[in-house]
């Protein structure tokens, strides 16, 4: 055997095991896209003439209808499971069913949607089709009284928890707006917040609170006895920068809109980093400080997309 086959062969072999290892690689990688991938905007391109103006809240109701908080125009969306417009209610103003900057909203299960109605320092309630049935809250510091009420959960037994952002606080009221318990201060200690964004509660009752100034999340029981917090700020993966909203899929896996890092995170419910998608831009599947989160009984994932002005829908990968 001449000396330069065998050179060849031991050359070939080692350029077939590096390929291989290219390969094998390529195919097991787990990259940040390779759970979700893009699938669809609502309102869909190119289908009618329904536009969305800085969406920050979104909420799907139990039929699989996204109703979506509409900044500019003041005013709530609804579109049907395929994302067809069915009808919007609200305009500017401080009478009843009426909107100055409606931020989040909420679903209970009887279908009744709460919104926090932010520069009018109050929450309303209406039923499925938008018609107005009780409000709450005027500007101030007091017990239900809110300076900026921005995000917003009902639980299970229909208690709502409303997050004030500007008064560094988490508020609990009955389904009709009796305020039962607040707690809460600024600063950055445990239970303290700096712009408490969101609210959220998973299937034990825990109430998850995004601290986005403090670029954590706290975690409290539902009458506000601090249990635990986690995230720290930066661009590594689990790591937070401006932690907006938070939605619960599967398994109480938690859901997050990272919006300063234009991304969504998600971690199971002790905080453990799983995947992350998004990058900053105005492409299919990138962001521009993402808002509001939610995911459907299939495992889609819907998220505001506030300031490209759309809603993009991700898909669980096969």
């Amino acid at each position: 055997m001449s000396k330069s086959f065998v050179f060849y062969f031991i050359l070939s072999l080692g350029l077939l095991l590096a390929l291989s290892g290219n390969i094998f690689k390529i195919l097991s990688s787990s990259s940040p896209l390779s759970n979700y991938i893009f699938d669809r905007n609502i309102p869909q391109d190119g289908i009618g003439d329904i536009k969305i103006h800085q969406p920050e809240g979104i909420e799907l109701d139990s039929q699989g209808n996204l109703y979506v908080n509409d900044i500019e125009p003041n005013s709530i969306k609804k579109f049907s499971k395929n994302g067809s417009y069915l009808l919007s209610w609200g305009s500017t103003g401080s009478g009843n069913g009426q909107f100055n900057h409606p931020h989040g909203n909420e679903i209970d299960i009887d279908g009744n949607v709460y919104i926090t109605d932010q520069n009018n320092a109050r929450v309303q309630k209406f039923n499925s089709d938008g018609k107005f049935i009780t409000k709450w809250g005027t500007h101030g510091t007091g017990d239900g009284e809110f300076l900026h009420p921005h995000g917003i959960a009902v639980d299970s037994k229909g208690y709502v928890f409303v997050s004030d952002r500007d008064g560094a606080n988490i508020q609990k009221f009955t389904s009709n707006g009796t305020f039962i318990t607040k707690w809460g201060s600024e600063g950055r200690g445990n239970g303290q917040f700096i712009q408490p964004w969101d609210v959220a509660v998973d299937s034990n009752a825990l109430v998850y609170v995004p601290d986005n100034g403090n670029n954590r999340i706290q975690i409290f029981t539902n009458n506000g006895t601090f249990v635990r917090t986690w995230g720290t700020l930066g661009t590594e993966d689990g790591r937070l920068n401006k932690p907006a909203v938070i939605a619960f899929g599967p398994n109480d896996f938690l859901y997050l809109t990272d919006s300063g890092n234009h991304r969504v995170q998600v971690f199971d419910k002790n905080g453990t980093f799983i995947t992350k998608w998004g990058s900053e831009g105005d492409g299919k599947g990138q962001f521009s400080a993402p808002e509001s989160i939610d995911i459907d009984s299939a495992g889609q994932v819907y998220v505001a997309d506030t300031t490209n002005n759309n809603i993009q829908v991700f898909v669980p990968r096969n």
